[in-house]
């Protein structure tokens, strides 16, 4: 059995850490010890059920020989559950060791009485706060969200992810909230709130730190270890946001029982979500925007409730605060800083772009430059230059015309010279890799290379009338979506309506060797059948990486005859060592492994190439986490659908739809048009708008609140979601690239535009005690968001695609509210 190594240390430390931090918040009175001890219990049930399910399946396999491959790596997840289980019943001893040691029963914890408001707000203090709470929680999220990305070689299931965990950690902060009794003083809240905009900036270098000491270089987390260092950094912010929301809202004299504190906090996030998306991502880099971050919330709290006590502590908090923002201004102390992410290397200059990190090093003369800490270019790498340029120019009688599709500085556009052509246009999709790359390249560069600052899908589609003799795409391997989207059907049959007559195209995956694994020739073999379906010959020819050629015309694999037609110097694509014997047979063994694969295909809205790149990562490990973790998810939220009362499982549901409504809508927006750096934050921003009119215009829509209503809001979100397919189906998006993204955009205003009439609306239905149900309430909200971000992006999305996500969206919340709806009658009946 291919084994990964068992996760004692992290599977150990995360749940010690937990119940060190459960533990202080009992301590600290946030916590009340009853709900403490019936999360860890549940927590030793799931482990117990989990462990022992497993095993009976192992015994099941050995005793009766079953051939099974995945179950290989049950015994995996058999013991990384059974560390779970171990670490959480010593836990759970300490508690009872008492029951071992004395004859007298223990008496019970105390209980609280009826929960009684204690905190006085003035009007303006009391609307800030929670306009405050929100934007401080957004902004950390989202330039989190980034050095995550960054720190873990992140890709789109990485986002989805990050946003799950969040809401999982705000809706158990939430759920703590809403139960705990102890009355908090003022003072103690604001502290929190403080800590919550101080703390980004130390998780920033934590992470520089993690990356410095802990990973290897180039190394490439699994998800576990991710998983594990996100809750463990970003856990304290996401808790103390969602307890402040809950404990706050219900602890308020003369507080509101409506949604209008729901409404506040969407309004600050969404705040946020505008600064930083529009403003910040293009003007300062992350660390800036993460002292700016801690500056506006020292100088609110300092200036409308009057915190900390006494005029040194102010005075202080706002000097540190602006100290730090006018430091990381400075470009020596920023470089200085995440020049420690990179051993070996001296960076030369870093920049936090609307796309991504972008970062150039410099070791013993060569230049790489690293987009998100995945290397996209390098200087002195002139064998796979010659590879990826001449195995497809030499096909050509006489190329004039180039289209370079990525990595001009590298050397390629060098190459490309030597035919002597009239025109090469060069595309990058992150214009600074070229704006900053020129300063350490540009002895690359061509005389006649003409630089277009733009995705090279997006050119072609913007300039229907140009055609090229040649078309390289050099793009990193399908790793994230973005990448993905230049292995499509959909950008293939672009490229091959700007082909000319004999025009040939190019691409590369670095997967490469005549001999490859199982894993490797699903790659390969996906997407050489893409290819085949666009253009009528297609070769294939190992190398450095395996280099793939298309075109109408003949191909052909005898490159020293070709080499004999066009007199070009070249060193390495060279008779000395090509000969074509070696390159046929290298290129029939390589075809042979893919045809032996299914012939399937790659999408934008289906990107098998990008979750078949996945499981080649996975397969390195052994393990097989994306579908463990895509299987809990949903057993998960079933659990939950069930155990919810009616009014929390509608808030439930819709939580769980909005948020995948914008998830996916996310990977559709990249999958078409591009970068999910940029995207995210405008996404979220957008539907926190629609969060907003929601919670605002409720009322004024629907009248009194109403059972029925309620289900027809559900409704809505099922109609929603076949407007989506039909969208999708039609190809209405796509043939438009501005019309595409505006519909998109909208279409991520109205998700959440529902979430928030069902929040408002649930809470006006809920009865006695409006000010703890709201906490309740804004628990199943998160929780239902938290699987919303997690499951359809691991689990449905490579299982059935993004239609049938959709599709799966409208039944789900079809069935949820005619369930509502009849309970609502059935209880009239029995009442």
């Amino acid at each position: 059995m291919n084994l990964g190594p068992y996760h004692l240390f992290s599977t150990g430390l995360l749940l010690i850490l937990s119940y060190l931090v459960s533990l202080a918040l009992v301590r600290l009175q946030f916590l009340s010890r009853s709900y403490h001890r019936k999360f860890w219990n549940t927590l030793l049930l799931f482990f117990f059920i989990s462990t022992a399910a497993l095993g009976l399946m192992l015994v099941v396999k050995v005793n009766y020989k079953l051939k099974m491959d995945w179950m290989e790596s049950v015994m995996q997840w058999h013991v990384d559950l059974g560390i779970g289980f171990a670490f959480v019943a010593v836990f759970h001893l300490t508690w009872h060791l008492r029951y071992y040691t004395r004859l007298a029963p223990s008496s019970g914890s105390p209980s609280f009485g009826p929960w009684t408001p204690h905190l006085t707000f003035s009007s303006l203090q009391e609307k800030l706060f929670f306009l405050l709470l929100g934007y401080v929680s957004i902004m950390a999220q989202l330039i989190l969200l980034r050095e995550f990305v960054k720190t873990l070689h992140g890709n789109e299931l990485f986002i989805g992810i990050f946003l799950s965990l969040w809401m999982v950690l705000a809706a158990t902060g939430a759920r703590t909230g809403a139960n705990s009794r102890v009355k908090i003083s003022l003072s103690k809240l604001l502290g929190v709130l403080l800590f919550m905009g101080t703390v980004p900036l130390v998780i920033y270098l934590a992470l520089i730190l993690i990356t410095r000491f802990l990973f290897l270089p180039g190394y490439e987390p699994e998800m576990l270890p991710s998983i594990t260092t996100m809750v463990l950094l970003t856990g304290p912010v996401a808790l103390s946001s969602g307890f402040l929301f809950a404990y706050v809202s219900k602890s308020v004299i003369q507080g509101k029982g409506d949604g209008s504190y729901y409404r506040l906090d969407s309004l600050g996030s969404l705040l946020a979500g505008f600064l930083f998306g529009l403003v910040l991502v293009f003007f300062l880099d992350n660390a800036q925007s993460l002292s700016l971050l801690f500056l506006m919330t020292g100088l609110a709290l300092v200036l409308v409730f009057r915190y900390p006590a006494g005029s040194f502590r102010k005075s202080f908090l706002l000097l540190a605060a602006t100290a730090c923002y006018i430091l990381l201004l400075l470009p020596g102390i920023r470089t200085g800083v995440e020049g420690w992410r990179y051993r070996g290397e001296k960076l030369l200059e870093t920049r936090d772009t609307p796309y991504g990190n972008l970062a150039f090093s410099e070791n013993e003369g060569q230049v790489t430059a690293y987009l998100d800490r995945n290397p996209v270019l390098s200087s002195a790498d002139l064998a796979a230059n010659e590879e990826r340029i001449h195995y497809a120019a030499l096909q050509h009688p006489g190329p004039t015309s180039f289209l370079l599709l990525g990595n001009g500085l590298s050397g390629s556009a060098s190459e490309i010279s030597k035919y002597a052509p009239d025109r090469i246009d060069y595309c990058e999709a992150d214009p600074w890799i070229f704006r900053m790359g020129s300063k350490y390249l540009s002895d690359s560069l061509s005389e006649n290379l003409r630089f277009i600052p733009m995705d090279g899908r997006k050119w072609l589609m913007l300039n229907d009338t140009v055609k090229y003799d040649i078309v390289i795409s050099v793009s990193g391997d399908p790793l994230t979506i973005g990448w993905n989207r230049f292995y499509t059907r959909e950008f293939f049959a672009l490229i091959h309506s700007h082909l000319a007559p004999g025009g040939i195209f190019s691409m590369q995956l670095s997967t490469s060797g005549s001999y490859i694994n199982k894993e490797g020739s699903e790659l390969l073999s996906i997407n050489y059948h893409t290819l085949s379906q666009v253009f009528r010959h297609v070769a294939v020819v190992p190398g450095y990486a395996t280099c793939f050629l298309a075109s109408d015309s003949p191909l052909s694999l005898d490159i020293p005859a070709l080499l004999e037609q066009h007199p070009v110097e070249t060193k390495y694509v060279h008779p000395d060592y090509l000969e074509l014997n070696r390159l046929t047979f290298d290129s029939d063994q390589l075809m042979e492994r893919i045809l032996l694969e299914s012939p399937e295909t790659n999408s934008d809205l289906r990107p098998r190439l990008f979750f078949s790149r996945l499981k080649g990562v996975e397969s390195i490990s052994g393990s097989h986490t994306m579908l463990v973790s895509g299987i809990l998810g949903t057993l998960l939220f079933l659990a939950l659908l069930i155990v919810y009362r009616p009014l929390h499982k509608g808030m439930f549901v819709s939580g769980f739809t909005g948020a995948g409504f914008q998830i996916l809508l996310i990977m559709v927006m990249q999958s078409l048009f591009g970068f999910a750096y940029l995207v995210t934050p405008v996404m979220i921003t957008l539907f926190m708008a629609g969060i907003v009119l929601g919670t605002w215009l409720w009322k004024p829509v629907w009248g009194a609140p109403g059972f029925s209503k309620l289900s027809g809001l559900i409704a809505f979100m099922a109609l929603l979601a076949v407007a989506m397919v039909l969208l999708l189906r039609g190809g209405l998006l796509s043939s438009n690239r501005l019309a595409g993204m505006i519909i998109l955009g909208l279409l991520n205003v109205l998700p959440g535009l529902i979430v928030g009439s069902v929040y408002s609306m649930s809470v006006a239905l809920s009865g006695k005690e409006k000010g703890v149900s709201m906490g309740y309430m804004f628990h199943a909200d998160l929780a239902g968001a938290a699987l919303g971000s997690f499951v359809p992006v691991v689990f449905l999305l490579p299982l059935i695609g993004v239609i049938n996500t959709f599709i799966l969206f409208c039944g789900i919340n079809m069935a949820t509210g005619l369930y509502i709806l009849l309970s609502n009658v059935k209880s009239k009946d029995d009442g």
